[in-house]
Formats: structure tokens, C-alpha cells, sequence
């Protein structure tokens, strides 16, 4: 009789275990949502970065083209996971659950869904052409106070002579100067007409 019990037992235990609590589990239960960026790429050209150094009172400045970082945004939806509980018992009571444990984490990897929402700019920029003179580009030069301004156009080489521009004053002078194509990006420099 304990025999015959103990078979039944037995045989009821491997059913449990074969049929995969884990497994069934995880394929039953919801699908999980959450967005990610997908794939990036370069952009148009959206803009000039300018830089550039002073020397004796001539400045040289240069503008490099530079493009936007576009991300795609992405909703995945996959089950998760549930049961391994189950799974830990029957690997140490039967020893199925490595493979219950595999068999759910396949229904995980099969159930992944990937949809494209759409492409936005990440607010990053790139390079993204080579780093020419600013020839013949109206500058805008303001002092740090923001008491001075002043426009000046840049010879065929990017140069500009601060000193015929600003003349030279008793004192150093940080400036900021601008495109006037794109006056949100400056290039400080630290004017010095003694030198």
C-alpha cells in the first residue's frame, strides 16, 4: 500500500513538474509595456559651431557644420518571467526545472514585440563636415557687460582685426563674438590691445 502510494505520488509529481508551472505561468500572464530609445542617427545640418584663437589682436575664426543626434523611440512589449519558484522546487524535488526554467525564458524571448513610435531630436550635436574659415561672415561682438556691440565682416580667411574694430582701449576686454547667421553659439576671447 505505502508502495503504491509513494508510486502515485511520485507519478503525480512528475506530471506537475513536466507540465512546467513556470512555463505556463509566464505564458498566461501579460504582456509588459515600456519605451526605449531604439537606433540613433546623424541629422540634417543644423548649424555652425564657431571657434577660432586671437593673436595680436587679430582674430581667426573657423566654423565647423554640425548635425543633431536623431533617436528613434521604440515600445516594447514582452512577458515576464513568473514562476520560478516553481521551477527552483522542481530542480531540486525532480529535476525538470532546468528545463522549465529554459522552456519560460523562451516564451519570454519569443514574446518580444518591437513597434516604432517615432524620431525625435535628442538635443545632442555632432560634427558633421570639416572645419572651414569663416570668409567674408558678419560677427557680432559684445562686451561680458553687455554695455558694447558691434558688427564687422571677416576677410576671405576668417580673419578679423579687433583693433580696427573696437580701436584700443586702456583695458582688457572679454568678448564674445557671434555669427550673426547664428547667434546662439559664441566664441569668449580675451582682448588685450597692448598686445
Amino acid at each position: 500500500m505505502k508502495t503504491k502510494l509513494a508510486c502515485l505520488l511520485i507519478a503525480v509529481m512528475l506530471t506537475v513538474g513536466g507540465a512546467g508551472c513556470s512555463t505556463v505561468a509566464t505564458s498566461t500572464g501579460p504582456m509588459i509595456y515600456r519605451l526605449e530609445d531604439g537606433e540613433k542617427s546623424v541629422g540634417e545640418l543644423a548649424k555652425h559651431q564657431i571657434s577660432g584663437s586671437i593673436y595680436a589682436g587679430v582674430i581667426v575664426l573657423e566654423k565647423t557644420p554640425v548635425c543633431p543626434i536623431v533617436a528613434e523611440k521604440v515600445r516594447i512589449a514582452q512577458k515576464q518571467r513568473r514562476g520560478r519558484v516553481f521551477s527552483m522546487m522542481e530542480l531540486v524535488i525532480f529535476g525538470l526545472g532546468i528545463y522549465d526554467a529554459a522552456k519560460s525564458q523562451a516564451v519570454v524571448e519569443n514574446s518580444k514585440e518591437i513597434k516604432p513610435l517615432g524620431k525625435y531630436e535628442t538635443g545632442e550635436f555632432v560634427p558633421c563636415g570639416e572645419k572651414k574659415p569663416a570668409a567674408h561672415e558678419t560677427v557680432i561682438i559684445t562686451d561680458k557687460q553687455q554695455t558694447m556691440e558691434r558688427q564687422a565682416q571677416t576677410d576671405g580667411a576668417g580673419r578679423l582685426d579687433l583693433k580696427a574694430v573696437l580701436g584700443a582701449p586702456d583695458y582688457v576686454m572679454h568678448l564674445a563674438v557671434r555669427l550673426a547667421s547664428d547667434p546662439e553659439d559664441a566664441l569668449t576671447v580675451i582682448y588685450r590691445p597692448d598686445r
